[in-house]
C-alpha cells in the first residue's frame, strides 16, 4: 500500500474509532464493514482536503495531474470518498 493511501485510510479508521490493523483491506467490500454519519464524513473530506492541500508529497502520489486547486482537490476527495469511504448511515425516513 502507498505510503499516503495509508496515512489517509488510518486518519478515515482513527474518525469512526477504528483501528487500521484490525481491518482486512485486502478483502473484497472491506469499506462495508463500517460506517459513518453524514456528518463524520464531512468532516473527514475536510480533513482530506487539508492533508492533500499541505501535502505534495501525497498530491503526486494520489493525484494523476498534482495541484493545490481547490476544485481539483475537493473532486478528488470525493472520488476517494466513493472509492474508499465507509458506507454512510442512513436515518430512518419518519425522522
Amino acid at each position: 500500500m502507498k505510503k499516503h493511501l495509508k496515512i489517509i485510510l488510518k486518519k478515515m479508521c482513527k474518525k469512526i474509532s477504528v483501528e487500521f490493523e484490525d481491518i482486512d483491506f485486502k478483502k473484497p467490500n472491506w469499506y462495508w464493514d463500517f460506517s459513518w454519519t453524514k456528518e463524520k464524513q464531512d468532516e473527514f473530506k475536510v480533513l482530506l482536503i487539508n492533508y492533500l492541500k499541505e501535502n505534495k508529497e501525497a498530491r503526486k502520489e494520489l493525484m494523476v495531474f498534482p495541484s493545490k486547486n481547490k476544485k481539483q482537490l475537493e473532486r478528488l476527495a470525493n472520488e476517494f470518498l466513493i472509492d474508499w469511504g465507509w458506507r454512510e448511515k442512513t436515518k430512518p425516513i419518519n425522522q
